[in-house]
């Protein structure tokens, strides 16, 4: 079993991923890793890290063979096996694509269409030397994409939790999501 995990970035991904690794024991691998090495390898496709609007849409081509390479070195015939990827990445479009590849799949998607900049201060490491503009252009970008995000999902019948003031109870609805679908 696949597990995806996207949404904007300060939502819960990597949390989320986390919970299922300490519970259930299952490994994953964030996105990043796979932006990283595409901006580096191959910068010629374009990924690279960032809040650009192209970034998912170019990526897609990889997540999904990425995806479909990690689900056929999984063992069938083992319930528990399964792995996680999670990320900024991870799109709607991207889950009904593996989906579609016949992947065995439960996905969910996590917003916060409240986040504060200061929420974003929690993690300083994130935007290290941001100005304050910084911090609220960010902040808003994470709102937009959330409520873009709970649109596509909503259409496509995927999973959508909101992060915001019940932040904790949100990744535990997040999990159920994942662990009952799967």
């Amino acid at each position: 079993m696949i597990y995806l995990i996207g949404g904007p970035p300060r939502v819960g991904k990597s949390t989320l991923a986390w919970m299922l690794l300490d519970r259930d024991g299952i490994p994953g691998c964030p996105t990043d890793a796979l932006v990283s090495m595409l901006q580096r390898a191959a910068p010629e496709h374009g990924v690279r890290h960032g809040t650009h609007a192209d970034k998912a849409v170019r990526a897609q081509p990889f997540l999904i063979e990425f995806v479909r390479a990690t689900a056929e070195s999984l063992d069938d015939s083992d319930p528990l096996d399964g792995y996680v990827v999670e990320g900024d990445i991870v799109t709607p479009a991207a889950a009904d694509a593996v989906a579609a590849l016949g992947v065995p799949l439960s996905c969910v998607f996590l917003g916060n269409t409240e986040l504060t900049t200061e929420h974003l201060r929690a993690a300083p490491d994130w935007l290290d030397g941001a100005d304050d503009t910084t911090y609220r252009k960010i902040a808003a970008w994470v709102r937009e994409q959330s409520t873009a995000l709970r649109e596509a999902c909503t259409a496509g019948g995927h999973a959508y939790i909101e992060l915001r003031a019940g932040h904790t109870k949100g990744l535990e609805r997040a999990y159920s999501a994942l662990v009952e679908r799967a």
